[in-house]
Protein backbone atom coordinates (compact mmCIF):
# COMPACT_ATOMS: atom_id res chain seq x y z
CA UNK A 1 0.00 0.00 0.00
CA UNK A 2 0.85 3.37 -0.94
CA UNK A 3 0.88 6.60 1.21
CA UNK A 4 -1.19 8.99 0.10
CA UNK A 5 -0.27 12.01 -2.43
CA UNK A 6 -1.60 15.80 -2.90
CA UNK A 7 -4.15 15.62 -5.67
CA UNK A 8 -3.56 17.38 -8.38
CA UNK A 9 -6.50 20.13 -8.74
CA UNK A 10 -6.02 21.00 -5.52
CA UNK A 11 -2.65 22.03 -6.38
CA UNK A 12 -3.81 24.04 -8.98
CA UNK A 13 -6.62 25.69 -6.75
CA UNK A 14 -4.43 26.27 -4.82
CA UNK A 15 -2.20 28.18 -7.51
CA UNK A 16 -5.21 30.27 -9.17
CA UNK A 17 -6.07 31.39 -5.67
CA UNK A 18 -2.37 32.80 -5.19
CA UNK A 19 -2.68 34.55 -8.89
CA UNK A 20 -5.52 36.07 -7.46
CA UNK A 21 -4.54 37.49 -4.55
CA UNK A 22 -1.09 38.62 -6.57
CA UNK A 23 -3.63 41.09 -8.50
CA UNK A 24 -3.21 38.58 -12.14
CA UNK A 25 -7.20 38.27 -12.05
CA UNK A 26 -9.41 41.03 -10.37
CA UNK A 27 -12.98 41.05 -9.11
CA UNK A 28 -15.20 40.44 -11.62
CA UNK A 29 -12.71 39.47 -14.17
CA UNK A 30 -13.12 36.20 -16.40
CA UNK A 31 -10.43 33.49 -15.68
CA UNK A 32 -9.35 32.01 -18.36
CA UNK A 33 -10.90 28.80 -20.21
CA UNK A 34 -10.53 25.81 -18.44
CA UNK A 35 -8.55 24.12 -21.59
CA UNK A 36 -6.01 27.25 -21.75
CA UNK A 37 -5.10 26.89 -18.02
CA UNK A 38 -4.89 23.12 -18.27
CA UNK A 39 -2.10 23.49 -21.06
CA UNK A 40 -0.30 26.13 -18.37
CA UNK A 41 -0.46 23.49 -15.86
CA UNK A 42 0.45 20.92 -17.85
CA UNK A 43 -2.66 18.73 -16.64
CA UNK A 44 -6.43 18.20 -17.64
CA UNK A 45 -9.32 20.01 -18.38
CA UNK A 46 -11.18 17.84 -16.10
CA UNK A 47 -8.61 18.78 -13.62
CA UNK A 48 -8.40 22.33 -14.19
CA UNK A 49 -12.82 22.07 -13.62
CA UNK A 50 -11.97 20.34 -10.05
CA UNK A 51 -10.34 23.31 -9.14
CA UNK A 52 -13.20 25.37 -10.01
CA UNK A 53 -15.37 23.93 -8.12
CA UNK A 54 -13.28 24.05 -5.24
CA UNK A 55 -12.50 27.61 -5.75
CA UNK A 56 -16.62 27.88 -6.38
CA UNK A 57 -17.25 26.23 -2.83
CA UNK A 58 -15.17 28.17 -1.23
CA UNK A 59 -16.93 31.63 -2.96
CA UNK A 60 -13.89 32.95 -4.31
CA UNK A 61 -15.08 32.34 -8.19
CA UNK A 62 -18.30 32.24 -9.13
CA UNK A 63 -19.02 29.25 -11.75
CA UNK A 64 -21.22 28.78 -14.82
CA UNK A 65 -21.42 25.86 -16.97
CA UNK A 66 -18.32 24.16 -15.50
CA UNK A 67 -15.53 26.34 -16.81
CA UNK A 68 -16.67 30.29 -17.24
CA UNK A 69 -15.91 31.29 -14.42
CA UNK A 70 -15.76 35.24 -12.58
CA UNK A 71 -13.83 36.23 -9.67
CA UNK A 72 -15.48 36.97 -6.56
CA UNK A 73 -13.36 37.72 -4.09
CA UNK A 74 -9.91 38.50 -3.87
CA UNK A 75 -10.41 38.21 -0.03
CA UNK A 76 -11.41 35.20 0.36
CA UNK A 77 -8.67 33.91 -1.34
CA UNK A 78 -6.42 35.49 0.48
CA UNK A 79 -8.18 33.70 3.42
CA UNK A 80 -8.59 30.25 2.06
CA UNK A 81 -4.44 30.34 1.72
CA UNK A 82 -4.14 31.72 5.23
CA UNK A 83 -5.96 28.38 6.50
CA UNK A 84 -3.21 26.75 4.83
CA UNK A 85 -1.29 27.73 7.47
CA UNK A 86 -3.08 26.53 9.91
CA UNK A 87 -3.05 23.09 9.19
CA UNK A 88 -0.12 22.56 11.16
CA UNK A 89 -1.83 23.22 14.70
CA UNK A 90 -4.60 20.96 13.06
CA UNK A 91 -2.00 18.32 12.76
CA UNK A 92 -1.04 18.79 16.77
CA UNK A 93 -4.80 18.91 17.88
CA UNK A 94 -4.55 15.61 15.51
CA UNK A 95 -1.69 13.98 17.48
CA UNK A 96 -3.28 15.02 20.89
CA UNK A 97 -6.49 13.32 20.21
CA UNK A 98 -4.86 10.28 18.91
CA UNK A 99 -2.86 10.08 22.06
CA UNK A 100 -5.91 10.45 24.65
CA UNK A 101 -7.89 8.01 22.15
CA UNK A 102 -4.98 4.99 22.63
CA UNK A 103 -5.17 6.00 26.65
CA UNK A 104 -9.08 5.99 26.92
CA UNK A 105 -10.15 3.77 24.47
CA UNK A 106 -12.67 2.51 26.45
CA UNK A 107 -14.81 5.97 26.23
CA UNK A 108 -13.47 5.91 22.09
CA UNK A 109 -16.53 5.99 20.77
CA UNK A 110 -17.69 9.52 22.60
CA UNK A 111 -14.63 10.91 22.27
CA UNK A 112 -14.63 10.25 18.19
CA UNK A 113 -17.78 12.26 18.18
CA UNK A 114 -16.60 15.15 20.00
CA UNK A 115 -13.14 15.03 17.86
CA UNK A 116 -14.57 15.20 15.15
CA UNK A 117 -16.95 17.87 15.41
CA UNK A 118 -14.36 20.27 17.20
CA UNK A 119 -12.62 19.49 13.95
CA UNK A 120 -15.08 20.24 11.40
CA UNK A 121 -15.47 23.40 13.27
CA UNK A 122 -11.89 24.48 13.27
CA UNK A 123 -11.36 24.09 9.65
CA UNK A 124 -15.02 25.90 8.85
CA UNK A 125 -15.65 27.34 5.97
CA UNK A 126 -13.24 25.02 4.01
CA UNK A 127 -14.64 21.72 2.98
CA UNK A 128 -12.32 19.05 5.10
CA UNK A 129 -12.08 16.95 1.71
CA UNK A 130 -10.08 19.87 0.03
CA UNK A 131 -7.85 21.17 3.04
CA UNK A 132 -4.52 19.07 3.45
CA UNK A 133 -2.33 19.80 6.31
CA UNK A 134 1.12 21.41 6.50
CA UNK A 135 4.87 21.24 7.24
CA UNK A 136 8.03 23.18 7.21
CA UNK A 137 11.36 22.60 6.20
CA UNK A 138 14.44 25.14 6.57
CA UNK A 139 16.72 25.29 4.23
CA UNK A 140 20.18 24.60 5.46
CA UNK A 141 23.48 26.33 4.60
CA UNK A 142 24.86 23.59 2.74
CA UNK A 143 21.81 23.44 0.58
CA UNK A 144 22.77 23.29 -3.33
CA UNK A 145 19.32 25.03 -3.99
CA UNK A 146 20.10 28.30 -2.37
CA UNK A 147 19.45 31.03 -4.94
CA UNK A 148 17.59 29.36 -7.37
CA UNK A 149 13.37 30.19 -7.74
CA UNK A 150 10.49 27.54 -7.11
CA UNK A 151 9.68 27.53 -10.66
CA UNK A 152 13.12 27.39 -11.72
CA UNK A 153 13.24 24.24 -8.97
CA UNK A 154 10.49 22.88 -10.60
CA UNK A 155 9.15 22.36 -6.39
CA UNK A 156 5.63 21.28 -7.78
CA UNK A 157 6.65 18.71 -10.14
CA UNK A 158 9.75 17.28 -8.34
CA UNK A 159 7.97 17.15 -4.65
CA UNK A 160 4.24 16.80 -5.42
CA UNK A 161 3.75 19.46 -2.79
CA UNK A 162 2.95 22.76 -2.85
CA UNK A 163 4.81 25.96 -1.23
CA UNK A 164 2.12 27.73 0.27
CA UNK A 165 4.92 30.25 2.29
CA UNK A 166 8.25 31.23 2.81
CA UNK A 167 9.21 32.32 6.54
CA UNK A 168 12.25 34.64 6.70
CA UNK A 169 12.88 35.79 10.48
CA UNK A 170 10.55 37.18 11.54
CA UNK A 171 8.59 37.68 7.89
CA UNK A 172 6.40 35.90 6.29
CA UNK A 173 5.60 35.62 2.67
CA UNK A 174 2.71 33.84 1.87
CA UNK A 175 1.55 32.33 -1.25
CA UNK A 176 5.62 33.64 -2.37
CA UNK A 177 4.83 33.26 -6.37
CA UNK A 178 7.29 30.90 -8.35
CA UNK A 179 10.10 33.53 -8.92
CA UNK A 180 11.06 33.85 -5.06
CA UNK A 181 14.58 32.81 -4.54
CA UNK A 182 15.61 30.63 -1.23
CA UNK A 183 18.18 32.03 0.95
CA UNK A 184 19.60 29.80 3.65
CA UNK A 185 17.72 29.62 6.79
CA UNK A 186 14.65 29.92 5.02
CA UNK A 187 11.54 27.54 6.25
CA UNK A 188 9.52 26.68 3.91
CA UNK A 189 5.58 25.74 4.69
CA UNK A 190 4.86 22.91 2.02
CA UNK A 191 0.91 21.79 1.66
CA UNK A 192 1.16 18.26 1.54
CA UNK A 193 0.52 14.86 3.64
CA UNK A 194 3.09 14.28 6.29
CA UNK A 195 4.70 11.51 4.28
CA UNK A 196 6.12 13.62 1.59
CA UNK A 197 8.20 15.24 4.40
CA UNK A 198 10.95 13.14 3.73
CA UNK A 199 10.91 14.33 0.51
CA UNK A 200 10.91 17.50 0.52
CA UNK A 201 13.79 17.33 2.96
CA UNK A 202 16.11 15.20 0.61
CA UNK A 203 15.19 17.40 -2.11
CA UNK A 204 16.51 20.71 -0.41
CA UNK A 205 19.15 19.91 1.76
CA UNK A 206 19.99 15.80 0.86
CA UNK A 207 22.31 14.10 -0.42
CA UNK A 208 25.30 16.92 0.31
CA UNK A 209 26.92 14.40 2.99
CA UNK A 210 26.81 11.48 1.09
CA UNK A 211 30.04 9.70 0.92
CA UNK A 212 29.75 8.06 -2.39
CA UNK A 213 29.98 10.50 -5.41
CA UNK A 214 28.46 10.07 -8.50
CA UNK A 215 27.05 11.70 -11.52
CA UNK A 216 23.88 10.58 -10.04
CA UNK A 217 24.38 11.58 -5.94
CA UNK A 218 22.70 14.76 -6.01
CA UNK A 219 19.08 12.99 -6.38
CA UNK A 220 19.75 9.66 -4.76
CA UNK A 221 17.19 8.86 -2.05
CA UNK A 222 18.88 8.10 1.52
CA UNK A 223 17.17 4.43 1.17
CA UNK A 224 19.48 3.11 -2.18
CA UNK A 225 22.67 1.51 -1.38
CA UNK A 226 25.86 0.79 -3.42
CA UNK A 227 25.18 -2.40 -3.32
CA UNK A 228 21.60 -1.72 -4.54
CA UNK A 229 22.94 0.13 -7.40
CA UNK A 230 25.32 -2.31 -8.71
CA UNK A 231 22.53 -4.45 -8.95
CA UNK A 232 20.32 -1.80 -10.81
CA UNK A 233 23.55 -1.16 -12.90
CA UNK A 234 23.93 -4.94 -13.76
CA UNK A 235 20.23 -5.41 -14.73
CA UNK A 236 20.08 -2.69 -16.96
CA UNK A 237 23.27 -4.06 -18.47
CA UNK A 238 24.96 -0.45 -17.74
CA UNK A 239 27.29 0.99 -15.31
CA UNK A 240 27.04 2.26 -12.16
CA UNK A 241 27.80 6.17 -13.53
CA UNK A 242 24.65 5.59 -15.92
CA UNK A 243 22.33 5.60 -13.20
CA UNK A 244 21.32 9.14 -13.22
CA UNK A 245 18.36 11.69 -11.89
CA UNK A 246 17.24 9.19 -8.93
CA UNK A 247 14.59 10.84 -6.88
CA UNK A 248 12.22 9.31 -4.33
CA UNK A 249 8.67 8.48 -5.20
CA UNK A 250 6.95 7.48 -2.30
CA UNK A 251 7.81 5.70 0.97
CA UNK A 252 5.25 3.16 0.88
CA UNK A 253 3.83 0.79 3.33
CA UNK A 254 5.64 -2.08 1.76
CA UNK A 255 8.28 -0.70 -0.65
CA UNK A 256 9.81 2.48 -1.47
CA UNK A 257 10.08 3.74 -5.23
CA UNK A 258 12.34 5.49 -6.77
CA UNK A 259 12.08 7.32 -10.07
CA UNK A 260 15.92 6.95 -12.09
CA UNK A 261 17.03 7.21 -15.58
CA UNK A 262 19.57 5.10 -17.25
CA UNK A 263 21.17 6.16 -21.20
CA UNK A 264 17.91 8.21 -21.84
CA UNK A 265 15.45 6.05 -20.82
CA UNK A 266 13.14 6.21 -17.80
CA UNK A 267 12.19 3.53 -14.58
CA UNK A 268 11.06 2.80 -11.69
CA UNK A 269 12.98 1.31 -8.69
CA UNK A 270 11.04 -0.45 -5.67
CA UNK A 271 13.18 -1.27 -2.85
CA UNK A 272 11.78 -3.29 0.18
CA UNK A 273 10.61 -1.52 3.27
CA UNK A 274 11.31 -1.95 6.83
CA UNK A 275 10.57 -5.82 8.57
CA UNK A 276 9.19 -6.15 4.98
CA UNK A 277 11.88 -9.61 4.87
CA UNK A 278 9.34 -10.84 7.89
CA UNK A 279 5.89 -10.20 5.69
CA UNK A 280 6.71 -10.95 2.09
CA UNK A 281 7.58 -14.27 0.95
CA UNK A 282 9.82 -13.39 -2.32
CA UNK A 283 9.40 -16.79 -3.91
CA UNK A 284 5.56 -16.53 -3.77
CA UNK A 285 5.64 -12.69 -5.43
CA UNK A 286 8.11 -13.88 -8.34
CA UNK A 287 5.99 -17.11 -8.59
CA UNK A 288 2.68 -14.17 -9.41
CA UNK A 289 4.59 -12.49 -11.54
CA UNK A 290 5.61 -15.74 -13.86
CA UNK A 291 1.73 -16.35 -13.62
CA UNK A 292 0.25 -12.73 -14.99
CA UNK A 293 2.93 -12.01 -17.31
CA UNK A 294 1.19 -11.01 -20.59
CA UNK A 295 -2.31 -11.29 -19.29
CA UNK A 296 -3.02 -7.73 -19.49
CA UNK A 297 -2.99 -7.09 -16.01
CA UNK A 298 0.13 -4.85 -15.55
CA UNK A 299 3.77 -3.86 -17.57
CA UNK A 300 6.20 -7.25 -17.04
CA UNK A 301 8.98 -6.32 -15.01
CA UNK A 302 12.37 -5.80 -16.45
CA UNK A 303 13.66 -7.33 -13.40
CA UNK A 304 13.04 -8.78 -9.90
CA UNK A 305 15.11 -11.05 -7.52
CA UNK A 306 13.18 -12.84 -5.24
CA UNK A 307 16.81 -12.85 -2.93
CA UNK A 308 16.42 -9.01 -2.90
CA UNK A 309 13.37 -7.41 -3.33
CA UNK A 310 14.07 -5.39 -5.61
CA UNK A 311 11.78 -4.51 -8.47
CA UNK A 312 12.26 -2.69 -11.91
CA UNK A 313 9.70 -1.33 -13.75
CA UNK A 314 8.92 0.84 -16.80
CA UNK A 315 8.39 4.40 -15.78
CA UNK A 316 4.81 5.28 -16.55
CA UNK A 317 4.52 8.89 -18.03
CA UNK A 318 1.36 11.07 -16.36
CA UNK A 319 0.28 7.98 -14.23
CA UNK A 320 -2.44 8.95 -11.19
CA UNK A 321 -3.66 6.68 -8.78
CA UNK A 322 -7.59 5.97 -8.88
CA UNK A 323 -9.79 8.58 -7.09
CA UNK A 324 -11.90 6.41 -4.66
CA UNK A 325 -14.50 8.83 -5.01
CA UNK A 326 -14.76 9.13 -8.62
CA UNK A 327 -17.48 6.42 -9.86
CA UNK A 328 -15.72 6.54 -13.29
CA UNK A 329 -12.62 5.80 -11.74
CA UNK A 330 -13.98 2.81 -9.36
CA UNK A 331 -15.73 1.76 -12.31
CA UNK A 332 -13.03 0.99 -14.53
CA UNK A 333 -10.76 -0.28 -11.27
CA UNK A 334 -13.48 -2.83 -10.77
CA UNK A 335 -14.29 -3.78 -14.49
CA UNK A 336 -9.94 -4.76 -14.13
CA UNK A 337 -10.20 -6.27 -11.10
CA UNK A 338 -12.85 -8.79 -12.22
CA UNK A 339 -10.84 -9.58 -15.06
CA UNK A 340 -8.18 -10.67 -12.96
CA UNK A 341 -10.79 -12.97 -10.95
CA UNK A 342 -12.25 -13.82 -14.49
CA UNK A 343 -8.76 -15.29 -15.30
CA UNK A 344 -9.19 -17.85 -12.67
CA UNK A 345 -5.60 -18.03 -12.48
CA UNK A 346 -3.63 -20.46 -10.13
CA UNK A 347 -0.66 -20.60 -8.08
CA UNK A 348 0.55 -22.67 -5.55
CA UNK A 349 0.15 -21.03 -2.19
CA UNK A 350 -2.29 -18.93 -0.42
CA UNK A 351 -3.19 -15.71 1.38
CA UNK A 352 -5.11 -17.60 4.51
CA UNK A 353 -6.85 -14.31 6.44
CA UNK A 354 -7.11 -15.74 9.50
CA UNK A 355 -3.29 -17.46 9.61
CA UNK A 356 -2.00 -13.83 8.74
CA UNK A 357 -3.88 -12.67 11.62
CA UNK A 358 -1.84 -14.87 13.92
CA UNK A 359 1.35 -14.59 12.12
CA UNK A 360 1.24 -10.37 12.15
CA UNK A 361 0.26 -10.99 15.94
CA UNK A 362 3.53 -13.13 16.69
CA UNK A 363 5.27 -10.55 15.39
CA UNK A 364 4.78 -8.36 18.21
CA UNK A 365 7.26 -10.85 19.95
CA UNK A 366 5.98 -9.88 23.97
CA UNK A 367 4.76 -6.63 23.26
CA UNK A 368 0.88 -6.62 24.07
CA UNK A 369 -1.84 -5.24 21.68
CA UNK A 370 -2.35 -1.15 21.66
CA UNK A 371 -6.02 -1.52 21.92
CA UNK A 372 -7.70 -2.71 25.34
CA UNK A 373 -10.21 -4.98 23.69
CA UNK A 374 -7.93 -6.59 21.17
CA UNK A 375 -8.61 -10.63 22.63
CA UNK A 376 -12.19 -9.54 22.80
CA UNK A 377 -12.41 -8.20 19.26
CA UNK A 378 -10.00 -10.75 18.22
CA UNK A 379 -12.60 -13.80 19.09
CA UNK A 380 -15.30 -12.07 17.26
CA UNK A 381 -13.39 -11.76 14.51
CA UNK A 382 -12.44 -15.51 14.50
CA UNK A 383 -16.68 -16.15 14.79
CA UNK A 384 -17.12 -15.01 11.34
CA UNK A 385 -14.66 -17.72 9.63
CA UNK A 386 -17.90 -20.27 9.93
CA UNK A 387 -19.99 -17.82 7.63
CA UNK A 388 -16.98 -17.13 5.05
CA UNK A 389 -15.98 -20.83 4.93
CA UNK A 390 -19.66 -21.78 3.92
CA UNK A 391 -20.70 -18.84 1.25
CA UNK A 392 -16.66 -18.32 -0.31
CA UNK A 393 -16.70 -18.73 -3.62
CA UNK A 394 -14.23 -20.80 -5.60
CA UNK A 395 -10.30 -19.76 -4.89
CA UNK A 396 -8.35 -18.05 -7.26
CA UNK A 397 -5.38 -15.35 -7.66
CA UNK A 398 -6.57 -12.66 -5.55
CA UNK A 399 -4.28 -8.86 -5.59
CA UNK A 400 -4.95 -8.89 -1.78
CA UNK A 401 -3.40 -5.29 -1.94
CA UNK A 402 -6.07 -4.41 -4.79
CA UNK A 403 -6.55 -0.66 -2.69
CA UNK A 404 -7.08 2.75 -5.03
CA UNK A 405 -3.30 3.66 -4.64
CA UNK A 406 -2.37 0.34 -6.70
CA UNK A 407 -4.71 1.13 -9.88
CA UNK A 408 -2.58 3.74 -11.75
CA UNK A 409 -4.00 5.59 -14.73
CA UNK A 410 -1.79 6.48 -17.46
CA UNK A 411 -1.37 7.85 -20.66
CA UNK A 412 -0.04 5.71 -23.65
CA UNK A 413 -0.63 6.70 -27.17
CA UNK A 414 -2.72 9.07 -26.05
CA UNK A 415 -5.26 6.72 -24.99
CA UNK A 416 -5.92 6.33 -21.36
CA UNK A 417 -5.05 3.11 -19.74
CA UNK A 418 -5.12 1.61 -16.43
CA UNK A 419 -2.92 -0.83 -14.61
CA UNK A 420 -2.98 -3.54 -11.00
CA UNK A 421 0.49 -2.74 -9.29
CA UNK A 422 1.89 -4.44 -6.28
CA UNK A 423 1.62 -7.96 -6.27
CA UNK A 424 3.41 -8.82 -3.27
CA UNK A 425 0.65 -10.36 -1.14
CA UNK A 426 -1.37 -11.58 -3.57
CA UNK A 427 -1.95 -15.68 -3.55
CA UNK A 428 -5.03 -17.93 -3.57
CA UNK A 429 -7.86 -16.68 -2.19
CA UNK A 430 -12.15 -16.21 -2.51
CA UNK A 431 -11.93 -12.82 -4.88
CA UNK A 432 -14.19 -11.38 -2.91
CA UNK A 433 -11.44 -10.23 -0.27
CA UNK A 434 -10.31 -7.72 -2.74
CA UNK A 435 -13.43 -5.40 -2.61
CA UNK A 436 -13.35 -5.54 1.01
CA UNK A 437 -9.77 -4.42 0.90
CA UNK A 438 -10.62 -1.70 -1.39
CA UNK A 439 -13.54 -0.52 0.80
CA UNK A 440 -10.97 -0.63 4.16
CA UNK A 441 -8.21 1.24 2.41
CA UNK A 442 -10.68 4.26 1.43
CA UNK A 443 -12.29 4.72 4.61
CA UNK A 444 -15.51 4.42 3.16
CA UNK A 445 -18.48 4.29 5.12
CA UNK A 446 -21.05 1.73 4.46
CA UNK A 447 -23.27 3.30 1.25
CA UNK A 448 -20.16 3.87 -0.53
CA UNK A 449 -19.08 0.08 0.41
CA UNK A 450 -22.98 -0.95 -1.02
CA UNK A 451 -22.06 1.40 -4.22
CA UNK A 452 -18.44 -0.44 -4.90
CA UNK A 453 -20.11 -3.81 -4.37
CA UNK A 454 -22.93 -2.81 -6.54
CA UNK A 455 -20.21 -1.50 -9.25
CA UNK A 456 -18.27 -4.78 -9.27
CA UNK A 457 -21.03 -7.53 -9.35
CA UNK A 458 -22.95 -4.63 -11.42
CA UNK A 459 -25.84 -4.18 -9.82
CA UNK A 460 -26.48 -8.56 -9.23
CA UNK A 461 -25.00 -9.10 -5.69
CA UNK A 462 -26.65 -11.46 -3.90
CA UNK A 463 -27.51 -10.78 0.13
CA UNK A 464 -25.80 -13.66 1.21
CA UNK A 465 -22.17 -12.09 -0.73
CA UNK A 466 -23.02 -8.72 0.75
CA UNK A 467 -23.23 -10.11 4.03
CA UNK A 468 -19.72 -11.67 3.29
CA UNK A 469 -18.05 -8.68 2.11
CA UNK A 470 -18.83 -7.12 5.16
CA UNK A 471 -17.46 -10.39 7.06
CA UNK A 472 -14.49 -10.03 4.88
CA UNK A 473 -14.02 -6.00 5.83
CA UNK A 474 -14.08 -7.14 9.38
CA UNK A 475 -11.66 -9.61 9.64
CA UNK A 476 -9.05 -7.81 6.86
CA UNK A 477 -9.55 -4.65 9.45
CA UNK A 478 -8.17 -6.45 12.16
CA UNK A 479 -5.52 -8.22 9.71
CA UNK A 480 -4.08 -4.99 8.77
CA UNK A 481 -4.62 -3.70 12.28
CA UNK A 482 -1.88 -6.40 13.24
CA UNK A 483 0.05 -5.47 10.53
CA UNK A 484 0.25 -1.83 11.66
CA UNK A 485 1.31 -2.57 15.04
CA UNK A 486 4.48 -4.98 13.76
CA UNK A 487 5.14 -1.87 11.89
CA UNK A 488 4.86 0.52 15.23
CA UNK A 489 6.81 -1.82 16.76
CA UNK A 490 9.77 -0.92 14.10
CA UNK A 491 9.20 3.05 14.29
CA UNK A 492 7.03 3.24 11.38
CA UNK A 493 3.50 4.11 12.75
CA UNK A 494 0.42 4.74 11.04
CA UNK A 495 -1.54 5.66 13.84
CA UNK A 496 -4.60 7.03 12.22
CA UNK A 497 -4.70 3.84 9.15
CA UNK A 498 -4.22 1.87 12.26
CA UNK A 499 -7.20 2.82 14.26
CA UNK A 500 -9.25 3.03 11.26
CA UNK A 501 -8.53 -0.81 10.52
CA UNK A 502 -9.52 -1.86 14.03
CA UNK A 503 -12.83 -0.01 13.68
CA UNK A 504 -13.31 -1.70 10.81
CA UNK A 505 -13.00 -4.70 12.52
CA UNK A 506 -15.45 -3.94 15.20
CA UNK A 507 -18.04 -2.53 13.81
CA UNK A 508 -18.12 -4.73 10.59
CA UNK A 509 -18.51 -7.95 13.02
CA UNK A 510 -21.73 -5.82 14.45
CA UNK A 511 -22.81 -5.33 11.11
CA UNK A 512 -22.52 -8.86 9.79
CA UNK A 513 -24.03 -10.39 12.94
CA UNK A 514 -26.67 -8.51 12.82
CA UNK A 515 -27.67 -9.01 9.07
CA UNK A 516 -27.24 -12.64 9.06
CA UNK A 517 -29.31 -12.61 12.22
CA UNK A 518 -32.25 -10.96 9.69
CA UNK A 519 -31.64 -13.44 6.91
Amino acid sequence: MKSMVLPQHIRVALSIAARITKGEWTELQKLPSAKSLAVEYETTAETVRKAFRVLSGVNIISLQGGSNCTVLSESKAREYLKAIELRREQKDLRNKFQSLFNEYESIGRQMEEIGNQLLEAYINPLPSEDILPTFEVEVAEFSNKIGKSINELRFWQETGVTVAAVKRGQYTEVSPGPYIRLRANDIIVCVGTPDARNDVENYLNGNQDMQWRSPARDNIGVRVTEKQLRIVAEALHSEKKDIRNITMMSKGMTNHSFMFTCKGKKYILHIPGEGTENLINRKQEEEVYLKIKNKGLCDDLIYMSSNNGIKIAPFLEDVRNCDPYSKTDITKSMALLRKLHELNIQVGHEFNLFERIEFYEKLWGDKPSIWGDYEETKECVFKLREYVEAHRDAYCLAHIDAVPDNFLFYKRNDIEQLQLTDWEYAGMQDPHVDIAMFCIYSMYKRNEIDQLIDLYFEGNCSRETRIKIYCYIAICGLLWSNWCEYKYHLGVDYSEYARRQYLYAKDYYLLATKEMQEL
